[in-house]
């Protein structure tokens, strides 16, 4: 007998109502959706600001399959892994609300599918912004050599956390527009700074060497980013070994595990974090739409 599709998409006023519905599909797999966790559950604690934010759920009968949300309206949508039907119910939905996206992240089949059916409807073009490895780590495995001490940043390290957290976003994001970048530094790093989450590596010769930040909280984990090392400084196990000091301390802090992202085409990167117990567990793919000129 053929099965009757049921397939629905709900569109949600708050994230308290997203949370409530997609809460437990999400924590399934919760390192692999930290992203989409994170940002939900920093924006109900209203540690992030919202600007026209969107919460979807999809659901198949009575049980929920996919959900999407949106942070803000310069942030991109992302999606868990949904069937087609699941992606046109989406696309449909965003345009009769006549909702623009700027891009996409999201499983890579789900977030591919979606690409190619906004890019075909809006007339846009497009661009592969990052393929993400998803990576977790249940226990630290330490390198052989102490390398100092992880200290929680402060005001009085302002000038370097906006050195470190630019060159990360150079790094990171090489060919994002520059003009509103010292203003999104600021934003990230009082964020940080306020929610005492970032912090930075104290050589043996008392020289700060490394940035390293706890992004996100789920559950069960902590995730981490704005890992970064000035490149005078490379090469030196610095970056990995403040990743291995805040990941035991999230999981002494009552965390089962840490995670985190990686770019997938740096080899570099992909190697260290193994090294120190980090396990890849699944991929991600980030697309930003383009208006032809």
């Amino acid at each position: 007998m053929q099965k009757i599709n049921f397939m629905k998409l709900i569109k949600h006023n708050n994230c308290e109502d997203f949370l409530a519905h997609n809460e437990e599909l999400l924590i399934k797999n919760e390192s692999f959706h930290n992203l989409m966790l994170g940002l939900a559950y920093g924006i109900r604690d209203k540690k992030f600001e919202t600007n026209e934010p969107l919460f979807y759920s999809i659901t198949d009968g009575f049980e929920v399959i996919a959900c999407a949300l949106r942070s803000n309206k310069d942030k991109p949508l992302i999606v868990t892994k949904m069937p087609v039907q699941a992606v046109d119910l989406l696309v449909q939905d965003l345009t009769s609300s006549g909702i623009d996206l700027d891009s996409i992240v999201g499983e890579e089949a789900s977030a591919t599918y979606f690409k190619d059916q906004w890019t075909n409807l809006k007339k846009l073009n497009f661009k592969i912004n990052i393929y993400l490895g998803v990576y977790e780590c249940k226990k630290v495995i330490f390198p052989s050599e102490a390398l100092g001490e992880l200290i929680q940043a402060t005001e009085d390290h302002k000038e370097t956390l906006r050195e470190y957290i630019k060159g990360f976003s150079l790094d990171c994001f090489p060919n994002s527009p520059d003009t509103s970048l010292d203003d999104n530094v600021e934003k990230l790093m009082n964020r940080h700074l306020q929610n005492k989450s970032i912090f930075l590596l104290k050589s043996k010769s008392d020289e700060l060497v490394s940035m390293v930040a706890n992004v996100r909280s789920t559950l069960n984990g902590g995730t981490i980013s704005l890992v970064y090392t000035p490149p005078s400084l490379r090469g030196k196990g610095y970056a990995s070994y403040g990743v291995a000091l805040l990941s035991e301390k999230i999981i002494l802090g009552g965390k089962k595990f840490t995670n985190l992202f990686t770019d997938l085409t740096n080899p570099t990167s992909n190697s260290i974090y193994q090294k120190i117990g980090f396990v890849k567990i699944g991929q991600n793919i980030h697309f930003d739409f383009i208006v032809p000129s």
